[in-house]
């Protein structure tokens, strides 16, 4: 399974580079500097049970090929047999993973926002809990490789030069639907907040 995900993202990556070396010379000649970003996110997700996600992502843009690092820290709660149920359920902690995950994707830059798509390989590590009817804990640990996928949509400053931290950094906000399918398959989606070195778009 791990060699088939290694393939699988070794052979986008390589396809895409190799489409993007096909650019007419008019848009080589317009290149200027790559585009880098650093996001925080977080919103509600699923492992085993609803929970929350939270994460960052170091994204590198050279044309419209996105290379991203990411980490995501997702945890799923579980009510406890003994909790109330109708007023508030009391909860624990069932699942704990943690994500790094590379990834190669492809971002659409307009005026004032962008789209971007992104996928690759992860390793992940889980750690699950359960709880007996006499409130005695089980714990135990799996890792395993997944395939992470996100989607973005951003809105950033619109004009070319922003007042934030002498005029070097771009603030963005948007939305992301994120993910990582594997043994144990997780999705979320949240609200993202970036900054990103200034660039004449």
């Amino acid at each position: 399974m791990e060699r088939i995900l290694l393939s699988l993202f070794f052979v986008l990556v390589f396809s895409n580079f190799v489409l993007g070396q096909e650019t007419s010379n008019l848009e080589k000649e317009e290149k200027t500097n790559p585009i880098i970003y650093f996001e925080g996110f977080g919103g509600p997700s699923v492992v085993k049970n609803l929970g929350v996600s939270g994460g960052v992502g170091l994204n590198y843009q050279l044309g419209e090929s996105l290379f991203t690092f990411r980490y995501i820290n997702s945890a799923g709660y579980r009510r406890k047999n003994d909790g109330p149920v109708i007023i508030a359920p009391s909860v624990y902690k069932s699942e704990d993973n943690v994500e790094l995950a590379l990834m190669y994707g492809r971002r659409w830059v307009k005026e004032h926002h962008s789209y971007s798509i992104s996928a690759g390989i992860s390793r992940n590590n889980l750690e699950l809990e359960s709880r007996d009817f006499d409130g005695i804990r089980t714990v135990s640990t799996i890792g395993f490789y997944g395939f992470p996928f996100e989607a973005n949509y951003k809105r950033f400053y619109s004009k070319k030069r922003s007042n934030l931290i002498y005029n070097v950094l771009i603030p963005s906000v948007g939305f992301k639907l994120f993910g990582d399918i594997g043994k144990y398959t997780f999705v979320g989606v949240g609200v993202s907040v970036g900054f990103g070195l200034c660039k004449h778009y």
